[in-house]
């Protein structure tokens, strides 16, 4: 995937289709909203703690550079963490314009052109990412739901968690199946396929065949969910709204879990709402609710379009 070809996926259809669905997602918003009001309080917001958001928003990055290098040596991949948290955050730029997360195949396609490690190699270790992301994301919204509302968690996030399980559990019975026939698919598969499917298997089951490479990688998705919640937690304190962590993480969870399926560039449109909605459980007005979520994906995702755009034009890597 060149730059050629990302600059392709960047017109298509596809992505104007979806960065229009975005947009009038936040025009029902805002058209739904007192824009004054929301201005207003966004206005009152404290420019030190937003700038101290947006510091621990790009240590994040650096904490996600850090677990992938992990996962990449178990495997058998010799890399520096600052080289791949800058295709980290690459894969981020181009997932935050392209939809269907196709940042994480760039960002394979980085690694190849950099050490020469196959395409298929390298996404087996950003599956067992995503693995851990989903199961340590439904564990602690999970217990931060059952501390907030003891059982009585929303409906609408109760579904989302219950599916939530429920593909986990398929995605883990799946790597179970593979790991017991694995014999079997190379009697299936054409035999130019056998070369892909090795290296796809060992990305995959070298990442889980170390237990201490197991305790990391839970210990850095641990850490960058607290990154992503502390983020939250300052931009919220901006505005002079005090809710409690557990308050916070439950929100920034639960967005995350609702806007899952990527049918737009990183949930835009999709997590303000969300944010809104979860928001106003806890008694937070529409207009603050509006105003914390314009703010937070300032940071999150518009920040991004910007250094993203200067390091993807300057990158040496292709």
């Amino acid at each position: 995937m060149k730059k050629t070809d990302i600059s392709t996926l960047i017109f298509s259809k596809k992505t104007i289709f979806s960065f229009i669905v975005s947009f009038l997602i936040l025009f029902i918003l805002v058209k739904n909203v007192d824009s004054e009001a929301v201005l207003e309080v966004s206005k009152s917001a404290s420019l030190s703690l937003l700038i101290m958001a947006f510091i621990l928003h790009y240590i994040s990055f650096l904490a996600r550079g850090t677990r992938w290098n992990t996962l990449l040596k178990v495997a058998g991949i010799s890399t520096k963490i600052l080289s791949v948290t800058k295709m980290v955050f690459l894969s981020w730029f181009v997932n935050s314009i392209v939809p269907a997360k196709l940042g994480d195949i760039y960002r394979s396609y980085l690694l190849k052109k950099s050490t020469d490690t196959p395409i298929s190699a390298s996404l087996g270790t950003i599956f067992i990412e995503r693995i851990f992301d989903i199961a340590i994301l439904l564990l602690l919204l999970t217990s931060s739901g059952l501390v907030i509302f003891n059982r009585n968690i929303p409906q609408q996030i109760s579904e989302a968690m219950g599916i939530g399980y429920f593909l986990l559990l398929i995605v883990i019975m799946g790597l179970i199946f593979v790991w017991i026939f694995k014999d079997r698919f190379y009697d299936i598969l054409p035999e130019k396929f056998h070369f892909h499917f090795r290296n796809l298997h060992n990305g995959v089951y070298l990442s889980l065949s170390d237990k201490k490479t197991i305790l990391r990688t839970i210990t850095m998705t641990i850490l960058i969910w607290a990154l992503e919640a502390s983020r939250f937690m300052l931009v919220t304190k901006s505005l002079g709204i005090n809710l409690g962590f557990e308050i916070i993480i439950f929100v920034v969870l639960a967005a995350s879990l609702l806007t899952a399926i990527p049918l737009t560039p990183a949930g835009l449109g999709a997590v303000e709402v969300s944010i809104v909605f979860l928001l106003g459980i806890f008694g937070t007005d529409v207009a603050t609710g509006t105003s914390i979520a314009l703010l937070d994906r300032l940071i999150s995702y518009w920040s991004i379009l910007i250094t993203g755009a200067l390091v993807y034009i300057f990158d040496k890597t292709e």
